[in-house]
């Protein structure tokens, strides 16, 4: 009953258009958090400097993302660009994790004592 009256509150003078057009942004903006996290270092710090630096590059990796698949790979076409199914964020966080991998040599994980704490 609360999630209908939250969803219900001052929506009551906007029509079935307008509505609409405010859970796309909802949606757009859900996605944008859920690719966000997909991307994000895990890290058992709590310094907030570091969490918030992971944070960053994670969605500048999703906005990168976004305009890859939208600037260079799309076709356009009449009514819009047709995105490449096959681009996913997961084919890109693959490239390159790939692309790391064979610069560094090694993975993004450093030796711990355990708790945390590297070594």
């Amino acid at each position: 009953l609360l999630v209908r009256a939250y969803v219900a509150c001052d929506l009551t003078d906007r029509t079935p258009k307008e509505v609409e057009a405010l859970y796309q942004k909802r949606s757009a903006i859900e996605t944008a958090f859920r690719t966000m996290r997909e991307a994000r270092a895990r890290t058992s710090t709590t310094d907030p400097a570091v969490r918030l630096l992971f944070i960053l590059v994670s969605f500048l990796l999703r906005n990168l993302w976004v305009i890859v698949r939208w600037g260079v790979l799309a076709t356009p076409r009449r009514g819009g660009r047709a995105l490449p199914v096959w681009f996913r964020f997961e084919v890109f966080r693959e490239w390159i994790d790939h692309a790391l991998d064979d610069r560094l040599g090694r993975k993004w994980e450093a030796p711990t004592n355990r708790v945390g704490i590297p070594a």
